[in-house]
């Protein structure tokens, strides 16, 4: 993946000061529209990994487990050495699968000169791109609209932070916008720090890992 990511014909909203670093920004694209923020504190980076122990508990002749707890119980308490049935197998660590790549943001926006455009334009424009357009269904059961029964999940989306971290196939899974926050003469809100989990469609194969660094 390039190192500049570019968004090349997209209608860009959200935070336009030229005296912030690209490197401090973070880029959210979906279709062609992409929201801009200041990296706010609390972004990161977050990885996990199922790891399990499917014989923890298990002694010697797992089928007697029981049993063997039976035995183990008894042998501490006849013998002064405390033996045990258990071994180290049954703490032995079994991989089942990574857990998508997951990076709660914190997405700062605040207005220089246009409330609308680089506050309220990129909130609404986050909230689009979480939210589905599935068709409405009468109270009979019968679809309104097109006839179509069938809706649309919402599509993925690319993030870019601080031109370092770029992955595409992103799906937003929440997101909080304060309401609270000082506002324009207008009403539009001046200044938001927006809280975003966004997570990868799956999780990463080790040979992808170098693509998403930029």
């Amino acid at each position: 993946m390039a190192k500049v990511w570019q968004s090349t014909g997209a209608r860009t909203v959200g935070n336009n000061d030229p005296k912030v670093s690209q490197y401090l920004k973070c880029w959210i694209k979906q279709g062609n529209t992409c929201v801009v923020g200041v990296i706010g504190e609390g972004t990161a980076k977050e990885l996990n990994a199922n790891w399990n122990s499917p014989f923890e508990g298990d002694s010697v002749g797992s089928k007697f487990s029981k049993a063997g707890g039976v035995l183990q119980s008894g042998t501490v308490t006849e013998s002064t050495n405390g033996m045990t049935s258990i071994t180290t197998l049954s703490s032995r660590q079994v991989w089942e699968g990574n857990q998508p790549h997951a990076f709660p943001i914190t997405l700062s926006l605040y207005a220089l000169s246009d409330p609308k455009a680089e506050v309220e334009d990129a909130i609404m424009e986050l909230e689009r791109m979480f939210s589905p357009e599935a068709n409405a269904i009468s109270p009979v059961g019968n679809p309104v609209g097109d006839g179509n029964a069938v809706g649309r999940v919402p599509s993925s989306v690319m993030v870019n932070i601080g031109r370092n971290v770029v992955l595409n196939g992103c799906v937003i899974e929440s997101m909080s916008a304060p309401l609270d926050g000082p506002r324009s003469r207008d009403g539009y809100l001046m200044k938001a720090d927006i809280q975003l989990m966004i997570q990868s469609e799956a999780m990463l194969n080790r040979s992808q890992i170098p693509s998403t660094y930029g």
